[in-house]
Parts: C-alpha cells; structure tokens; sequence
C-alpha cells in the first residue's frame, strides 16, 4: 500500500498523520512549533521533520513507501518561507513528492473535505479560507500580528493587558483583568508591567497567553473582557464575510468551520461570528470540521497525486492559486 502524510504547523505545535490510499489513517505524531517567526528556520524545519519521521516510525512505514507529503504550515506565505519545507525535505531526505502549503489550507480541507466551504482560524494569529462551486478560492488575514491577526489570541491578549493599563492610569474604569495581569506576570502597577516588557523577552506568544484570562474574566462577569471576546468575533466574522463576497457565495449552501483556541472562549466570540456570517450568506450552515486539519492535509496530498496538481496553491505555482489581496489601484479612490 501506498502512504502519504500529512502536516498541520502551528505556532506552538505540530501535528503529523500517515494515510493510506485507502484513506485509513494509519498513526499521528506531535512536536514542537513550526512557525519559523517564532522558533526561527532551522527549528521550525527539525520539528517538522521530528513529527513526520515519529508517526512513520510509530507503525514502522518506511520513508521509501510514501507518495507524498503536504505540509501545511503557519506562516508559509511567500517563497521566502520557503526555506522551512525544504529542510525538513532535506533532513528526512526524502525524494518523493513534497507540497507546501500555509496552515490554512489543511484546515479547510480538513474541515470540508475539500469541497465549497469556508474555516475560519483563531489561534494565536488568524486567517480564514474559502472555496466557491467554480473552485476559486480566497484567503483573509494571516498577515501577521503587526499588520494583522484580527481576532486572534495575540490581539485578544495585547487587547486585555492594554485594558489593564487604561485603568490603572486613568483612561478607564476597573477591571478584572488587573487582577489577573499580576497573577499572570507578578506586577503591582502600570510602571511595573512597563519595566517587565522592557527587560525581559516578552514576545507574541507571552501576549497571546493572556487571551485565556480574558476568556476567564468574560465567563466571570467582566464587562471589558466580554467587550474584547465580542469584537473578536465580528472581526473574525468579518473575514469570514469577506471570503463570501469575493466568492460570490452569498446566496450559496455551503459549510461554516472555525479551527483554534480563540472560539473556545464559547458564545462572546461565536455569537457575532455567527450573526455577521449569516447575515452575508443567509443559507450557510455551522459545523464542526469533518476532519482535523493534519487530516486535511493528508487527503490533499491523496487528491493531489490523483490530479498531478504538486505545485502550492499559496505560491501560485499549482493548478489554483489561492487570492488574497486586491491591487492598490482598485481601492485607491473614494
């Protein structure tokens, strides 16, 4: 029997599955991040590797029997990212057939089987994807923290402890999230909370982590928290709106998924994510993902093989090409 396996590379882990042809999922594996923003290449690529060559070795599948690999990875997006899929290539050395993909799209196809639908991601970044009847596909979000990731952890985290700042100087009033802001990193005050971020190395993932105190403090009762939770949800919403009006799906029967921690903080985030996605596509149903996301990524590589379609939908280079950006020129005007 013929093999393939298939990645899902997070920011904080990731998950490996080998499939075979007969679409029985054979064993899975997990490691550490994949993300080379976060651990760097070198890492990202090892932990990939580490994951892929557990699972195999977990139901003794030798290297040489499996067709393909896709891996689908976060923060994947341009050929400078390429660096990451091919050293794991290189450290595995494997000489089949190797797809990249960002994370995205093994959650999609994980969670519609590879057919017309939408997921929507909110785990410490978020981004979602969409595919229409005609096979086009468009992408939101996932341009990072800095210039994105609406609705993600990290900007539900950054939010929460700028809540707590406002307070204790003045601009508002209290919250519960103080409280939490010193369980969290042992601060007594704003300057202190100032000196912690300035000495110490107090990055993306730190800021994230406080997402689940502000889910917490909403379940409590805290108004600013459930105000945080409640945009959250109608800017991850509005990604999911925006996939719909792209792809021409308003009027469309097609499913819903969301994927990550962030809609686990239950109705303050999916309530408005639902009601701005139902309202763009009034037949569009809710459910959970058919399959998990490494999953997912596995079924491409199957489908794939079949269609001889190996090159990345994300860089172009395959059968489809997934879109995420107009031109400049074409909202350039009032």
């Amino acid at each position: 029997m013929r093999y393939v396996v298939g990645v899902d590379g997070g920011g904080t882990k990731t998950a490996a599955t080998v499939l075979g042809e007969d679409l029985g999922a054979v064993a899975s594996a997990t490691s550490g991040p994949a993300n080379h923003r976060s651990v760097g290449m070198e890492e990202a690529s090892a932990n990939i590797a580490t994951a892929i060559t557990t699972a195999l070795r977990s139901v003794n599948v030798p290297l040489e029997s499996v067709a393909a690999i896709c891996m689908c990875l976060s923060g994947f997006d341009t050929d400078l990212d390429l660096p990451v899929p091919q050293g794991t290539v290189r450290q595995l050395g494997y000489s089949g057939t190797a797809i990249f993909e960002n994370d995205v799209v093994g959650a999609w196809a994980g969670a519609t089987g590879g057919q017309a639908g939408l997921v929507v991601i909110a785990g410490t970044g978020s981004t979602g994807l969409g595919m229409n009847e005609q096979g086009r596909l468009w992408r939101t979000d996932g341009w990072d923290y800095l210039l994105g990731d609406a609705g993600s952890g990290y900007d539900i985290g950054r939010k929460g402890i700028r809540a707590v700042m406002q307070a204790l100087d003045g601009r508002a009033g209290p919250t519960l999230l103080a409280r939490e802001l010193k369980a969290a990193y042992g601060v007594e005050d704003a300057e202190a909370m100032r000196r912690l971020w300035d000495s110490t190395t107090f990055g993306k993932f730190e800021v994230a982590a406080f997402a689940q105190r502000v889910s917490a403090m909403a379940d409590e009762g805290d108004v600013t928290a459930r105000d945080i939770l409640s945009q959250a949800g109608q800017d991850l919403g509005r990604q999911g709106a925006a996939i719909v009006a792209k792809l021409g799906m308003g009027d469309a029967a097609f499913p819903v998924s969301t994927v990550g921690s962030v809609f686990k903080s239950g109705q303050w985030v999916t309530e408005p994510f639902r009601r701005l996605i139902a309202q763009a596509a009034p037949r569009a149903t809710f459910r959970a993902p058919l399959h998990a996301p490494e999953v997912g990524a596995a079924i491409l590589a199957l489908r794939r093989l079949r269609d001889g379609d190996t090159g990345s939908w994300t860089l172009g280079t395959g059968q489809r090409r997934i879109q995420r950006s107009l031109r400049i020129d074409e909202i350039a005007h009032v």
